[in-house]
């Protein structure tokens, strides 16, 4: 390291996410150099070869239980590299890295294709020959277990409405026939809905003047023919879009909480030069909330009510996502996955009373064909358990999951947090094959409405302090180190960033907040190797230092 390095590296806070993200590129390098070694680092950027995950020689996914998990958006870091500055900064062994592939519209979860998003690129690793997003991500991941962390990407059961996924396999999603006017559905008894994606088939075949053969070939093939090299794809995309919804065939948007069917046209709505379909839930929760842009995979044929039969599961539709799930995370050595929107119920999306506890559910079934070769790999559940669900506990259990996110986030500081918590430590955990997470803050949770469950330094220090001391798993999403207390302004709430923006995320300057932060960490890192074996009270008795954190 030069001794100019030295004297700037010496001056930064590494318990600062802004000071690591500031470095640059060499200065990052030194600091990993210095912490994993020489040799380590060589070992790492051989992307030829993986560096060994920390739970690699476990036999199943125990490890997870107690995990302590740090969310990262991309976009907020810019790079992949970013990713690796970012994880400089904290103790914390697990990183979530929110969804890394192309996007239809912007958004993070929101995806297009099963290629990887080329926006965070960074230029220093393209110098050193690492010139693609695959290489890229290939080098961060080794890099993450040469530091000893333990590394989790997104997967999402559900892409844009008309993305590259869903126009190059129309079967593997759900689609509605409008009446000629576009004024309504034709009802589900009167056509036959599950081969409706047939329609959408021979629309793209006669658009394009396809082959007549063009969906019996391989998914490689089609796409060879649908989008050529020589094509804009955005382009291609909306002209199958307009062409599909002339002949008035729309896919399903995805519905939020059970129950959530039938879901149903509703009208078109049109601004300027634009137009869309509006779908409705006939029978739905309180809280159901649809999205428009994003449509899930056909997982259950339906029937003539338009609900999913639940026990009749669509094989190619399991097979496929649960196949590029596989090659996603065999291709990177990825530890676990994050299921987005894994509280959604479409084994259960109608008014029935009771879990069926021996319905099929693809999350399990993702896990476990993983499993197979990796019985160490672990599922954390974007999932709540909470009264909207039909017997969310069941639901969880049916679906294998070893983390649920929980809502401890979305609660105030006071005795039902605290009741939370006992119930957390003892019978829930004792009783249940998965482990609730103790939830400090997430990134899409990140919003102004949100700002009650956080309203000072004390509060979210103590928060914070629970999160890492308690035996259970937790998780944190950037930011919250130097958040300030309601910001004002929308660029401080990472929240927005899951979709792009003119202006760059802004870390607050909360540095006494910071400071507090990291005597929690200083105090977590002596202890964490013993905190399985007690709990908080326990903990809190160990070191008198810990009452410095509050202050």
């Amino acid at each position: 390291m030069t001794n100019k390095n030295q004297l700037l590296i010496s001056k930064i806070n590494i318990n600062n996410p802004t000071d690591c993200l500031n470095l640059t590129f060499e200065q990052s390098v030194d600091v990993l150099k210095n912490r994993i070694g020489e040799s380590e680092f060589k070992e790492a950027f051989n992307i030829n070869c993986f560096v060994k995950s920390p739970v690699e020689d476990f036999r199943d996914a125990s490890w997870c239980k107690t995990l302590k998990i740090i969310g990262i958006n991309p976009r907020i870091v810019k790079t992949y590299w970013g990713i690796v500055k970012y994880a400089l900064s904290f103790p914390e062994q697990g990183i979530h890295i929110m969804p890394l592939f192309k996007t239809g519209d912007g958004s993070l979860y929101v995806q297009n294709s099963w290629e990887l998003n080329d926006e965070f690129l960074d230029e220093n690793l393209i110098k050193l020959g690492y010139d693609s997003s695959d290489k890229q991500l290939r080098l961060i991941v080794n890099v993450l277990h040469s530091m000893g962390k333990i590394v989790g990407f997104d997967a999402l059961a559900h892409c844009d409405n008309f993305s590259k996924i869903v126009l190059l396999n129309p079967n593997l999603f759900e689609w509605v026939k409008l009446n000629n006017n576009k004024t309504a559905q034709i009802p589900f008894g009167d056509i036959d809905y599950n081969n409706l994606y047939k329609e959408v088939q021979n629309v793209i075949i006669s658009t394009l003047d396809l082959p007549e053969n063009t969906f019996d070939l391989s998914e490689v093939e089609r796409e060879n023919l649908i989008f050529p090299k020589n094509i804009d794809e955005f382009e291609r995309r909306m002209e199958l879009r307009s062409a599909i919804r002339n002949n008035g065939l729309e896919p399903i948007p995805v519905v939020e909480h059970a129950p959530n069917r039938p879901i149903l046209f509703d009208k078109i709505e049109k601004s300027d030069n634009e137009s869309w379909a509006v779908f409705k839930v006939e029978n739905k929760s309180a809280s159901a909330k649809i999205f428009g842009a994003i449509t899930p995979y056909k997982l259950y044929y339906t029937d003539n009510l338009g609900y999913p039969k639940k026990n009749d599961y669509i094989v190619e539709s399991w097979d496929y996502f649960s196949d590029k799930i596989d090659e996603f995370q065999k291709r990177y050595n990825f530890d676990f996955l994050r299921a987005d929107m894994a509280h959604n119920q479409y084994s259960h999306s109608h008014n029935e009373e009771e879990k069926d506890i021996n319905c099929p559910e693809l999350w399990a079934y993702v896990k476990n064909n993983i499993q197979e070769y990796k019985p160490y790999f672990a599922t954390l559940a974007e999932s709540f358990y909470s009264t909207y669900y039909i017997d969310g506990i069941s639901d969880m259990i049916n679906k294998d999951f070893d983390i649920v996110l929980g809502e401890m986030n979305f609660k105030n500081l006071d005795k039902e947090y605290l009741n939370i918590i006992d119930d957390y430590l003892n019978p829930f955990r004792e009783n249940f094959s998965f482990y609730p997470s103790v939830t400090t803050f997430t990134n899409d949770g990140d919003l102004k409405s949100h700002n009650q469950f956080f309203k000072s330094n004390k509060q979210n220090l103590i928060r914070y302090f629970i999160s890492l001391f308690l035996n259970l798993p937790s998780y944190l999403g950037m930011g919250y180190e130097l958040r300030d207390i309601n910001p004002k302004e929308n660029n401080k709430y990472s929240h927005f960033y899951v979709k792009k923006q003119e202006k760059d995320y802004e870390f607050g300057n909360n540095i006494s907040f910071l400071e507090g932060i990291a005597k929690i960490r200083n105090e977590y890192i002596k202890f964490k190797d013993i905190i399985d074996n007690y709990d908080l009270k326990l903990i809190y008795s160990l070191n008198n230092e810990l009452s410095l954190c509050f202050e």
